[in-house]
């Protein structure tokens, strides 16, 4: 997996075709775990274009594969979305990508809470989301403090630890000026 994460443009399908092939032969409610194995890798290294294919490739061998799976197409999405009512975190990764690629951090904030029971219960997922809203959102992770630290900290006036400015993926870069050019 990870040299397909890694790999060229031709990567994408060859990994949600491995993934799918994976799915095939665990239990059907588990759809959403493979396909994640591709999503949220290649969100998580910037790679957004590959996250899309990826996910559209194994959604679409997952429907044609299933004639029995509930699929209700999206009208008012230019996307082409689809909404499978019986796998929630395949929702989820459909329109996590979606708020990706808009830049939406708010609708991100709203998925989160809307499938945060199905998220809990999907291994390594919430780390990997903390994550991802950092780099596309700018949505600092939750601070873990020590109390006590913390405590003596503000008895003897220690100074706060400055905020450090989340990176941004997408977000406009301003380069120096270059001067003397024309």
């Amino acid at each position: 997996e990870r040299h397909l994460l890694l790999g060229t443009k031709d990567s994408p399908p060859l990994l949600a075709n491995l993934e799918y092939d994976w799915y095939a032969t665990d239990d059907s409610h588990t759809a959403a775990t493979y396909a994640a194995r591709a999503v949220l890798p290649y969100l998580l290294l910037g790679n957004v274009r590959d996250a899309s294919t990826a996910l559209q490739l194994f959604t679409s061998r997952l429907a044609s594969s299933n004639p029995s799976l509930a699929v209700q197409d999206v009208k008012a999405s230019k996307s082409g979305t689809k909404v499978y009512p019986s796998l929630p975190l395949l929702n989820f990764l459909t329109l996590l990508v979606l708020a990706v690629e808009k830049g939406a951090g708010d609708l991100f904030r709203q998925l989160k809470s809307h499938y945060a029971a199905h998220i809990k219960e999907a291994t390594g997922w919430e780390e990997a989301l903390e994550s991802i809203a950092e780099m596309y959102f700018g949505i600092s992770r939750p601070r873990q403090g020590n109390p006590l630290f913390d405590m003596m900290g503000s008895m003897f006036g220690a100074p706060q630890a400055p905020k450090k400015q989340p990176k941004r993926v997408g977000a406009g870069a301003s380069a120096p000026a270059a001067e003397g050019l024309d």
